[in-house]
């Protein structure tokens, strides 16, 4: 996790991290996880937002148990974000990285 200023002295946060497919958290700071159900996570940030941030995930894995695999998020929040992964017709447990960035207070 890193907090540092853009060009207009914005205070930005960016965290960042990684889950396995069982939902244990093998890098990352700045957050707390949940595997909510098969397929779905929620990671709830230590520090707040002062706006919706944005996230990017990707799967990870092993070529031959992710090329049909997609990652998805569902929801976004201050706190926190979900997301689901997925096979092509559904949900799956699959390890994923993520970061998140945004302004904070």
């Amino acid at each position: 996790m890193a907090i540092i200023k853009d060009s207009s002295s914005n205070k930005i946060q960016h965290i960042y991290g990684g889950l396995n497919p069982d939902g244990s958290q093998w890098c990352g700071e700045g957050f707390k996880h949940y595997r909510l159900r098969q397929g779905l996570y929620l990671i709830e940030f230590d520090r707040p937002f002062a706006n919706l941030p944005t996230p990017i995930c990707t799967i990870f894995g092993p070529e031959w148990e992710t090329f049909d695999k997609s990652i998805s998020i569902v929801d976004i929040e201050q706190i926190q974000f979900v997301c689901a992964t997925s096979s092509m017709d559904q949900p799956v447990d699959c390890g994923f990285t993520f970061i998140v960035f945004g302004q904070v207070s």
